[in-house]
């Protein structure tokens, strides 16, 4: 995983970000949650390095690793605040511990299988400068460099029925500088930090999936707008596969529980159940018609989402 050259020669982290664990603060304080993340936690740190503006706080949350990977890090960069727990926290929990140490006057979200492409100070100045957004992110590009969709729509029963249409395709958007959008993927999320712990950082009865939705919903609640970057990039490695369909779906059922009453509430728990239901039996009999191990493990997987949700209402 090749970093591409900066512009000019960064200044060593140390020297320009002074002590990570200061208490004085800091312009940005990125945070990243770490579990067995050898293979791409060095390109990410090292890709921060090379773009991350002067005065940023880079701080580590471990999740009980195994790999060598964190011992690794902290080794070979000596500016990087590390905090490990003694068990794997998630997504949210990660965060929200990192958060705790947090020193910036703006927090970014980072996936540690990420690559940051370019300067990012240019995204910390807009959000300075627009004081009735509270988040944003920017493009997203996958390991092909194509763009993928990282924003989206708040979930509905409409919407939670075609899964994909609560996401929005980046090639929806034209030319100008920033959009309005309703939430922000948290590969790559930036915030004000004061809004950050007002709202208490991500609601941690999200393991994984729909916690940057939630926290999106509640900063439109809070009265900001969440804004998204198309000409800025970053690299995002991460893909969705099968099995972690099952989390995605109780991720929704957490968002709805949380977000939704009355008839809504009810509509929007039936859709899910109805989709993960109809989802297992057609990629059941795709399976059986082809013969394909994909369709197979589709079912198995929404199946099992359909099990987590029955768990749920026990």
């Amino acid at each position: 995983m090749k970093i591409p050259s900066p512009a000019t020669e960064p200044r060593s982290l140390s020297q320009s970000r002074g002590e990570c664990g200061a208490a004085s603060a800091k312009r940005l304080s990125i945070l990243l949650v770490n579990y067995n993340g050898g293979r791409y936690l060095g390109p990410c740190l090292e890709s921060i390095h090379c773009y991350a503006p002067p005065e940023t706080q880079v701080i580590l949350e471990d999740n009980a690793s195994t790999d060598g990977s964190v011992e690794a890090a902290g080794k070979k960069y000596p500016w990087l605040h590390i905090i490990r727990s003694n068990r794997n926290l998630g997504f949210a929990g990660g965060n929200n511990l990192a958060g705790k140490n947090a020193r910036g006057r703006f927090v970014l979200l980072l996936n540690t299988d990420t690559l940051l492409l370019e300067p990012i100070a240019p995204v910390v100045d807009w959000l300075k400068s627009h004081p009735s957004y509270g988040a944003l992110t920017i493009n997203m590009l996958d390991g092909e460099r194509i763009p993928r969709a990282c924003t989206g729509r708040f979930p509905s029963a409409m919407r939670l029925a075609l899964l994909r249409s609560m996401l929005v395709s980046p090639g929806s958007y034209g030319a100008e500088e920033a959009y309005d959008v309703d939430w922000v993927q948290g590969s790559f999320l930036l915030i004000r930090a004061d809004l950050w712990n007002t709202l208490n950082g991500l609601d941690e009865r999200y393991f994984m999936y729909a916690e940057d939705v939630d926290l999106c919903k509640r900063i439109r609640d809070a009265g900001f707008r969440c804004a998204y970057l198309p000409h800025l990039q970053y690299l995002h490695w991460g893909g969705f596969v099968p099995s972690r369909f099952p989390d995605q779906v109780c991720g929704l059922a957490t968002y709805v529980e949380r977000h939704m009453a009355g008839p809504q509430l009810l509509l929007c728990r039936a859709v899910l159940f109805g989709g993960c239901l109809s989802r297992a039996a057609f990629y059941q009999a795709r399976g059986v018609l082809r013969n394909r191990e994909i369709d197979r493990t589709k079912a198995k997987a929404s199946w099992s989402a359909f099990e987590a949700l029955i768990q749920r209402q026990a």
